[in-house]
């Protein structure tokens, strides 16, 4: 199935439309004032929220009686507080209780930027927290519009030889002055911008440059993947929370449970897709499973974005090509990456809202995502490996017994 040739007028209206609505709204976002009411949010990523460089959510959502409800979502619960709130000029000052549970924002003024943005000093009198109108139906069609930017960018990838060595080999050197503006200073985004770049570069060369059939670079293929796993593992380990431990145990699972490696091919066929044929469906379920918990814990501004970034090569190793889960899955998160480095900068600058969708957290739902990641994980670990050491597996059910998972 080429995804990318079929019904693509259907693509090109879809982005079409997008790109068409960022027009409009660039000119009309002047409009949006808290004194509209609705909701606004702030985010902030990187050394001012912990040690590991996480996330936050500042969500206010503001009403015409005076009163704005806060919600603050962090690593692993969400607080929650009601101020009262009055224009004074056009800055915003907050009014309540200085002992709640966001106290910090009490008797606050957040000033005016612009028509479009308003801020407020972080806790660390350093850091501006800028916070922004948040539109959530066109936040969940940004999520459908970066699906199709991923699934377009892999099928590029794949079938035009020209397209990985742009994006992956220029681009992340060009765009380096763009990105240092995009206001990212934790260690974890920025390596994670770079071992995914070097994911594409590295599984290019393999496709294109005759190093298909030698074991070291197989072998650095699944180091690859492995290191990409543990980035985030040493997230978790580093974080004192129970449920980052629950789930980076989990992520060490996923390491564990790679099996293979040395099918790792190069398809003779066009595109010359890299191929790993042992790597199961069971298994990319649980390293999604795996990632998304990972991400839902330490970085509640991105957990909707990371869904779409694993949904994407997903989609492409299940539906339009088996066996190229790992490619697609390094074509498309570094894209992400870079769109998350260069949009972020743009949509700043340029659109005047924000695209980020929290999604509802607390102490029990993050530890039973936490739970449910480790369990899932626990169970393919099993299965793998009582497959590997007694020839048994479930009859209906792919655990790496077959050298093939192509048919």
């Amino acid at each position: 199935m080429n995804l990318l040739f079929i019904k693509k007028e259907s693509w090109i209206m879809f982005l079409g439309l997008f790109i068409a609505f960022f027009a409009q709204y660039s000119q009309t976002s002047a409009n949006s004032l808290p004194g509209d009411h609705g909701k606004w949010i702030g985010t902030l990523e990187g050394s001012m929220v912990d040690e590991q460089g996480s996330g936050l959510v500042y969500e206010f959502n503001f009403s015409e009686d005076g009163t704005v409800d806060l919600t603050k979502h962090m690593t692993v619960r969400t607080v929650k507080q009601s101020f009262s709130w009055q224009m004074v000029g056009n800055d915003i000052q907050l009014s309540g209780d200085s002992n709640g549970p966001i106290g910090e924002l009490a008797d606050r003024t957040i000033s005016y930027i612009d028509d479009s943005k308003f801020e407020f000093k972080h806790v660390d009198g350093l850091t501006n927290v800028e916070i922004r109108k948040s539109k959530p139906f066109w936040s969940w069609m940004h999520l459908l519009f970066l699906l199709v930017v991923l699934m377009v960018g892999n099928e590029l990838s794949r079938y035009f030889k020209i397209a990985p060595y742009i994006l992956y080999f220029i681009l992340p050197i060009v765009l380096i002055p763009h990105w240092l503006n995009a206001g990212f200073d934790g260690w974890f985004r920025w390596i994670k911008l770079y071992s995914a770049v070097a994911g594409g570069v590295f599984f290019t060369i393999f496709r294109f440059n005759g190093i298909d059939t030698k074991t070291w670079a197989k072998f650095v293929v699944m180091l690859i993947l492995g290191i990409n796993i543990a980035e985030a593992v040493l997230q978790d380990f580093t974080q004192p929370n129970t449920a980052n431990l629950i789930n980076a145990i989990a992520g060490v699972l996923c390491i564990l449970t790679m099996s293979r490696w040395m099918g790792i091919k190069r398809d003779e066929q066009k595109p010359h897709d890299m191929l790993w044929p042992g790597m199961t469906t069971l298994w990319i379920l649980a390293y999604d499973i795996w990632n998304v918990v990972f991400v839902y814990i330490n970085f509640p501004n991105t957990v909707a974005f990371t869904f779409i970034v694993l949904l994407a090569p997903t989609i492409a190793a299940i539906w339009i090509k088996k066996g190229t889960y790992l490619q697609a899955r390094a074509y498309t998160l570094a894209i992400y990456m870079m769109y998350l480095f260069s949009f972020k900068s743009f949509a700043d600058n340029n659109l005047g809202m924000t695209f980020v969708v929290p999604l509802p957290r607390s102490e029990s739902l993050v530890m039973a995502a936490a739970i449910f990641s480790l369990l899932f994980n626990v169970f393919y670990f099993v299965m793998h490996y009582r497959w590997r050491f007694t020839g048994k597996a479930p009859q209906n059910m792919e655990v790496g017994q077959n050298e093939s998972v192509l048919t």
